[in-house]
């Protein structure tokens, strides 16, 4: 059985091998599942690199396996039936175990490929929603991203409005064809266009992107609004001036998924996992990979150009 391994911390082109290992075995309450697909995420190539808290030594953070044996005591799911794979279960690889009582059913019509990101992106967005109301609007960046697509569809089936930065035209159409109310490019003068279309200010803001789009999206907030840091793609902190933190009273928190799973407990992350698998998200694919091809997969992902999740697939469909 083949895996994807971490060597030591670093470029990802340059620590990963791949390795054989023993095959796996169900233990009592197990799932023996093959990997059918798994995306290489922003936590991956940060975990590659040593810069996240929970370091791994087998990347493959969240995906989409089929059942293919069961450990004793195990009833269900069916032999052949697809589940969610667990966070950070080391999904590179061909087979992996799973403790049964935490599978999360995937519909016989969805795609594998379409939900191989709702353990990580689809449920942070969906979280993240979920103190906001109907009629409610939001602000958020990157709206082109993994999070912030999840976030544009979601809220268009919960009756919220969006206003989405991006850092091009091209991802204009497709979120406004998920759902988007506005989508503006992250240009300095974004906030007075805004307010010049009598927009209504949001409350909430949820940042991706950090550095200078923090400022973006916190001029757009009403006075007194929240700015909710959940990721950072530019590589920086969020960049605030006084005249947001203090002159407008803009209040900052962040949001990890993992401490909020810790709290709200696995049996509510199963539940709200299976709410979305049955919605028509899909994600946006830039590319598949097989295993044997993981080193082109990470370049690909790599790619400052690249739009969308790169997929690696360990066993065929």
């Amino acid at each position: 059985m083949r895996a994807i391994h971490i060597h030591h911390a670093g470029h990802p082109l340059e620590v990963l091998e791949l390795v054989e290992l023993p095959e796996p075995e169900p233990g009592p309450g197990e799932l023996l599942v093959e990997v059918l697909v798994s995306p290489i995420t922003p936590m991956d190539r940060l975990q590659i690199r040593g810069r996240y808290p929970l370091p791994t030594q087998w990347p493959g953070a969240e995906g989409v396996g089929r059942v293919i044996a069961r450990g004793e005591g195990v009833e269900g799911p069916e032999l052949g039936a697809r589940v969610l794979l667990p966070i950070r279960c080391g999904a590179w690889r061909e087979r992996l175990t799973m403790p049964a009582e935490f599978a999360v059913m995937i519909p016989e019509r969805r795609a594998s490929r379409d939900v191989a990101t709702l353990r990580i992106e689809g449920l942070s967005a969906s979280v993240l929603l979920e103190p906001l109301g109907p009629g409610e609007w939001f602000v958020h960046s990157p709206g082109a991203g993994s999070v912030g697509r999840y976030l544009t569809a979601l809220a268009r089936r919960q009756d919220l409005h969006s206003i989405a930065l991006v850092g091009s035209r091209e991802p204009i159409a497709d979120l406004w064809g998920l759902g988007a109310d506005h989508v503006f490019v992250r240009e300095a003068e974004v906030p007075r266009r805004v307010a010049e279309l009598g927009l209504p200010r949001p409350r909430v803001g949820f940042d991706g992107s950090g550095g200078a789009t923090s400022e973006l999206l916190a001029a757009i907030l009403d006075p007194g609004g929240e700015l909710i840091i959940y990721g950072g793609m530019s590589r920086r902190g969020p960049e605030l001036s006084i005249e947001q933190l203090v002159h407008r009273d803009i209040g900052v928190r962040g949001f990890w998924l993992n401490r909020w799973t810790h709290a709200a407990g696995e049996h509510y992350v199963q539940a709200q996992l299976q709410e979305l698998a049955a919605l028509d998200l899909r994600e946006r694919i830039a590319d598949e990979f097989t295993l044997d091809d993981w080193s082109a997969a990470l370049e690909r992902a790599e790619h400052a150009q690249t739009r969308g999740r790169v997929l690696l697939r360990p066993v065929p469909e």
